[in-house]
């Protein structure tokens, strides 16, 4: 085994164990939403009501324009076409050798 086939699989194995730990990570910081007593441990009564309010400032802005605006200067940094440009180039010191024979 190469060298640079061992790296590459160590360096497979190191993103797989990271995503691997990003992923558990994740699980673990979810909020208990449990809402039991006992869940949490008992702490005595603590139930509260919250309650949330949903605030639509958009200030009549339609927002979908202004992206399509962003896509539109993106289009800047399509690469330009390119012209191939073919060169022949033909032997001039090629020299022919008639052999036909004539009787």
């Amino acid at each position: 085994m190469k060298f640079t086939d061992m790296m590459r699989i160590t360096r497979v194995s190191a993103l797989v164990l990271v995503l691997v730990a990003m992923m558990a990570w994740m699980t673990f910081a979810q909020p208990n939403t449990n809402n039991n007593n006992s869940a949490r441990g008992d702490r005595g009564n603590d139930n509260r009501t919250e309650t949330t309010r949903v605030v639509e400032r958009d200030n009549d802005f339609d927002w979908g324009w202004l992206g399509l605006l962003g896509l539109l200067g993106l289009a800047g940094l399509i690469p330009k076409k390119r012209k191939v440009e073919v060169q022949e180039f033909h032997d001039v010191d090629q020299r022919t050798t008639n052999t036909e024979t004539r009787p």
